[in-house]
């Protein structure tokens, strides 16, 4: 079986080249030697082109080049001898070529010892045919051939040495360099690198040692070669001047070179260590990372005492080299997994990681047939903290979170970070409810004692959500989906608590879903309307004012009541766009209406705590759009709760500062249901108070709730601010509200909400 040409080598090829010329060449010359029926000249050459042919064919097909090249050799000085036997000194020329190829086909020695013998029976045969003048000078013409040669073939084959040394070295850092790139691990490497050292200097023993997380002590890399004592006793050296060739050259990040271990004062104290393990001389070479930091050491050992020549450093530099390459490769490799698994801020599993954790958690507990427990976490009010205190506390407060989070948790169980303020608690091999119901409590206590920030105490308490494996879910979303409801609805029941999941919450969630899908849709295709709610004097039931109020009329469900829907469009940010859509239909009735048929008609909108954010940038677009269409802004008030004013103190008194000096009158909504503190009334000023429909619907001539009303409403009148009661359904209700001094009022018994035409019927009619 041949080999293909591209696989073969080039003394293949070069062989293959001559022994083909050469046929080539001398076959035109056995042809006219039978013609010319020479029968010398046919027998010789035959033996040339038959020879050479034959040795063509035996490397062509066995490539077998060591043998056919002796053979050619060997071919060629028998057949010039037989020419020169048969043909006379006419042929003794041909020496000259055969003697320097002889050199290139055979070992040295062997081609100086045939070519000595061809020289002397080339010689024995023709010397007769040359005079005394001319023998001795074509000996040593042949002579100095065979000695140009030989030195020539030594020289070439010294230099052939080195490049395969090269080409050898080469190979080795090709190799280590490839296993670098295909990210082997270091423990591959550093020995591949130990092991390419020890193959080039034989008598040598390599050793590589890495600096420490601290920065302060080596630890081994690779040292294949040193006995297990010398290895164990030399993880963990100190790094300091003076203490050994390897911890001074990690220390002062310069080469150490020490001839001679016994005499040498840095060997002083591991000197007794060095004779046991047989080693004599020590030369450490610092590993320089690229930012110039020391990363370990690369130490060659010798059995004998020894000095380094230049040329073997610059080995040492070039391998230690390959050595930091592999240490920073690793290093960037695990800074790159680090980035991509851990949370940055808390070192805590991300959400790549905590899939992963949780997918074997749950494939251990299927396979063990365990329960399995998740537990989603989220700090309440943690917005505040960012708003008032700055992003940094925000940081200090999560920091914070994630140890206390692990302080209480077992050792067995993962704690991942989602984003923001969201973690993650997989609570593995849970069996028994009340282990849970102790680890939640726990949690939940820990995280509720503040946090001291700037020598002040910062509350931040936590809303926990919990749902099982397989109980609540079998896949690792559906457990995280589970365990985000359950604590949402711990977030909706008052916070800092913990909730289990149950049926009832995957059916609301069901339902959230499809409200805020539907919520989207009716944005697009104006599904809203607005209804109108007169706002009354009880002297004379004089419309006053009015409270807009929204409907959502579903083309297929129905109508929506908004309080099913108005929750989801705060949390999902949709609010925003919802009240511009109000802001602009009120705006436009209230023109109308003022300028038609009631002209110090004010008409009030309810207002969410989100439009309270960002400095209350869209109050600030509300009144630039009335002054733009000439829209007195005393046409439009706006509703608020009186939990907003004790959230989020500074902001709030700031946006409602600014309201009211456009004209725009602000309302407190529901009055007496929220936190029911009278002081923010002083402090912050406020146009009008409207009694919650609660107090009102209770009253009759002997209960408490007129005595509250009364109260209401003297205090208003003392601050300036005028009272509205809401909810008045009865007679008797309206009466005792009117001796109490309330003036105006709201209320089924004087209006229901009305569409538009409706409303503004009631305009006409009272106008007229």
């Amino acid at each position: 079986m041949t080999v293909k040409m591209e696989h073969r080598t080039l003394e293949d090829k070069i062989l293959l080249t001559i022994t083909a010329a050469a046929t080539l060449v001398l076959f035109p010359f056995l042809i006219t030697s039978f013609f010319a029926d020479d029968k010398e000249h046919i027998a010789v050459d035959f033996v040339a082109v038959g020879g050479i042919f034959t040795i063509f064919l035996g490397v062509w097909f066995t490539s077998k080049i060591k043998l056919f090249s002796g053979l050619f050799a060997v071919l060629a000085q028998v057949t010039i001898l037989m020419g020169i036997y048969l043909k006379g000194a006419g042929l003794i020329y041909w020496l000259f070529p055969i003697i320097i190829a002889g050199f290139y086909l055979l070992p040295i020695l062997f081609a100086s010892i045939f070519n000595i013998l061809l020289i002397t029976v080339a010689c024995l045969l023709t010397y007769e045919q040359f005079d005394s003048f001319t023998l001795p000078r074509i000996i040593a013409a042949f002579v100095v051939t065979n000695i140009f040669s030989l030195i020539f073939s030594m020289f070439m084959q010294n230099k052939n040495r080195q490049l395969s040394e090269k080409d050898k070295i080469s190979q080795l850092r090709n190799n280590i360099l490839e296993s670098i790139a295909s990210s082997s691990k270091l423990s591959k490497v550093l020995p591949a690198v130990a092991h390419a050292i020890e193959n080039e200097f034989p008598d040598a023993i390599c050793s590589i040692l890495l600096l420490d997380k601290t920065g302060k002590r080596l630890v081994l890399g690779a040292a294949p070669s040193l006995p297990d004592f010398y290895n164990k006793a030399l993880d963990g050296l100190a790094i300091g001047q003076g203490v050994s060739s390897s911890g001074t050259a990690a220390f002062t990040g310069k080469r150490v070179v020490v001839a001679d271990i016994a005499t040498h004062p840095y060997w002083a104290s591991w000197k007794a260590l060095a004779q046991k393990a047989g080693l004599a001389a020590c030369w450490s070479e610092p590993i320089i990372g690229n930012q110039g930091n020391v990363l370990g050491t690369f130490s060659i050992y010798h059995r004998k005492i020894s000095a380094p020549k230049p040329s073997e450093f610059k080995l040492i530099e070039q391998f230690a080299s390959l050595a930091r390459i592999a240490i920073e490769r690793e290093k960037a490799d695990q800074l790159i997994w680090q980035q991509a698994n851990y949370d940055s801020l808390t070192n805590l599993p991300n959400r790549n990681l905590l899939q992963e954790h949780l997918a074997n958690a749950i494939a251990n507990a299927q396979r063990e047939n365990k329960q399995l427990a998740i537990a989603m976490l989220d700090l309440d009010k943690f917005k505040d903290v960012n708003d008032s205190l700055g992003h940094g506390a925000g940081d200090t407060v999560l920091i914070e979170c994630s140890k206390r989070i692990k302080s209480a948790i077992r050792k067995n169980d993962i704690a991942a970070r989602l984003g923001g303020d969201e973690f993650i608690i997989v609570l593995v091999g849970t069996t028994i409810p009340e282990d849970i119901d102790n680890i939640g409590q726990k949690l939940s206590n820990v995280l509720a004692q503040p946090y001291i920030i700037e020598e002040k105490k910062v509350y931040c308490t936590a809303s926990i959500g919990i749902a099982f494996y397989p109980d609540d879910a079998l896949s690792s979303d559906a457990l995280l989906r589970n365990a985000d409801q359950a604590m949402y609805h711990a977030k909706m029941r008052g916070r800092n608590s913990v909730h289990y999941f149950t049926d009832n919450m995957r059916t609301d969630f069901i339902k959230r879903m499809e409200i805020i899908q539907d919520l989207r849709i009716a944005i697009v295709q104006q599904q809203f309307h607005m209804v109108y709610q007169p706002i009354v004097s009880l002297a004379n039931n004089q419309i006053m004012k009015a409270e807009a109020l929204i409907r959502w009329q579903h083309p297929e469900k129905g109508l929506i009541s908004p309080l099913d829907f108005i929750p989801v469009a705060e949390e999902i940010g949709l609010i925003i766009e919802i009240s511009d859509w109000i802001f602009n239909e009120v705006s436009q009735q209230a023109k109308h209406w003022r300028n038609t048929y009631c002209s110090d008609l004010a008409i009030s909108i309810n207002t969410s705590p989100v439009q309270f954010q960002n400095e209350g940038e869209q109050f600030k677009a509300w009144t630039k759009s009335l002054i733009a269409q000439d829209i007195p802004c005393e046409a439009i008030a706006i509703e608020i709760t009186e939990n907003l004013l004790m959230e989020n103190q500074a902001e709030v008194v700031d946006t409602l500062d600014k309201i009211r000096q456009q004209g725009i009158t602000v309302s407190i909504d529901d009055f007496g249901t929220g936190y029911c503190s009278f002081s923010y009334l002083r402090n912050y000023a406020i146009d009008f108070l409207k009694i919650d429909k609660s107090f009102v619907q209770n009253m009759s001539a002997d209960n408490k709730d007129v005595a509250l009303c009364e109260a209401i409403i003297v205090m208003a009148k003392k601050l300036n601010i005028e009272v509205i009661a809401e909810g008045i359904e009865t007679e008797q209700q309206k009466h005792l509200l009117i001796q109490a001094g309330c003036v105006l009022g709201q209320g089924y018994l004087l209006a229901r909400p009305l569409l538009v035409d409706d409303f503004e019927k009631l305009l006409i009619k009272q106008k007229v």
